[in-house]
């Protein structure tokens, strides 16, 4: 369904600087990390995203406004991985990144980013896609059918 106003594309090469932009606001909005911390994230993720963007391994989409500024995104990194006993599969994707600015969120954009994510994914052939999703995100994520699993961390620094 396209929402008035708003125009979905994917992302390019030239999208860098905002997808950083999204990415950064994302984890400030979830009360994760210090300015210190965000800085050196995005220090880190610029010449990886420019990277992965070029080569294909990150696949973005974004929405614009009538005046083409860039109001959500979001993203779909594939990499391999060995196949399982229910997934035969030796591709994984999992969905970053996806953020909409304040102003117009609960307007349906993650929505349809996602919609949009999910739909090239099953293009492109890959059997499941994981995320992790923040407080804000969790209802959304739900709806269209994400499942929490038993996945587990350990931080080793």
């Amino acid at each position: 369904m396209p929402l008035p106003n708003v125009s979905f594309r994917p992302a390019t090469p030239q999208d860098c600087a905002v997808i950083l932009h999204h990415r950064r606001s994302m984890f400030q909005d979830m009360g994760e990390g210090t300015a210190k911390e965000l800085d050196r994230m995005i220090e880190a993720t610029a010449p990886w995203l420019a990277r992965a963007l070029a080569d294909g391994s990150y696949q973005g989409w974004l929405a614009e406004d009538l005046q083409g500024s860039v109001v959500a995104g979001g993203g779909v990194l594939i990499s391999s991985w060995p196949a399982g006993p229910r997934d035969p599969y030796t591709r994984r994707a999992l969905i970053i990144n996806v953020y909409t600015e304040p102003e117009v969120r609960q307007q349906g954009l993650a929505r349809q980013l996602m919609l949009l994510m999910i739909q090239w994914l099953r293009e492109q052939g890959l059997y499941s896609v994981v995320l992790h999703a923040s407080d804000a995100g969790r209802h959304l994520y739900e709806t269209l059918g994400f499942v929490p699993t038993n996945e587990m961390r350990l931080r080793l620094k």
